[in-house]
C-alpha cells in the first residue's frame, strides 16, 4: 500500500522510468495496479513536480523524467527545436504554431520553463494558444524561446 505524497512520487517515477506511458489515464491504470486510485486534479500536480514531460519516441510520444541538467532555458527534447513553424502575438494571447503532433511536447516545455509572461498553454495538434500576463514583456519572451528552441528567432511573425 503507498502512503503519501513522497511514496506516491516514487512510484510514479518507476513507473515511467520502467513503462512506455503514454497518457495519464494509462499512468493512473498503472498506479491503480499498485493498489493506488489517485484522482486527475493530483496526478496532472505530481505530473509537472516530477518535471515529466512527453518526449517523442519510437515513433509516438511518451512521458520521461526530465534530468536534472534540464532547466529554465533549456529544451527537454532536442526534437521541439524543430517542432515550431511560427510565433505571433495579438494582445494578452499568443499562438505557436508547430508541426503536426508536436504541439504538446513544444507546450510542456515552455510550461516547464515557468515564464513569467505567460500564465499558461492549451495545446492541440499543432498549435499552442498562451495566455500572456497584463503587461507581459513580449520581447523578453521571445527572447526566452530564442534561448529556449533552436531557430525560433526566425519564426516570428
Amino acid at each position: 500500500m503507498v502512503k503519501g505524497k513522497q511514496e506516491r512520487h516514487r512510484l510514479i517515477k518507476q513507473i515511467v522510468k520502467e513503462n512506455k506511458v503514454s497518457s495519464q489515464e494509462e499512468l493512473s491504470s498503472l498506479l491503480e495496479q499498485y493498489g493506488l486510485s489517485v484522482a486527475q486534479a493530483t496526478l496532472s500536480r505530481d505530473i509537472r513536480e516530477l518535471k515529466i514531460t512527453k518526449a517523442h519516441e519510437d515513433g509516438g510520444y511518451c512521458y520521461k523524467i526530465m534530468s536534472s541538467g534540464h532547466s529554465r532555458g533549456v529544451v527537454a527534447d532536442p526534437a521541439a527545436s524543430g517542432s515550431i513553424v511560427s510565433f505571433e502575438v495579438s494582445g494578452s494571447i499568443a499562438v505557436v504554431k508547430t508541426r503536426s503532433g508536436h504541439a504538446a511536447m513544444v507546450a510542456s516545455v515552455i510550461d516547464g520553463a515557468d515564464l513569467e509572461q505567460v500564465m499558461g498553454t492549451i495545446a492541440g495538434d499543432d498549435a499552442i494558444f498562451m495566455a500572456l500576463r497584463e503587461g507581459a514583456d513580449v520581447e523578453a519572451l521571445a527572447d526566452s524561446l530564442s534561448s529556449m528552441f533552436k531557430g525560433f528567432e526566425d519564426k516570428r511573425l
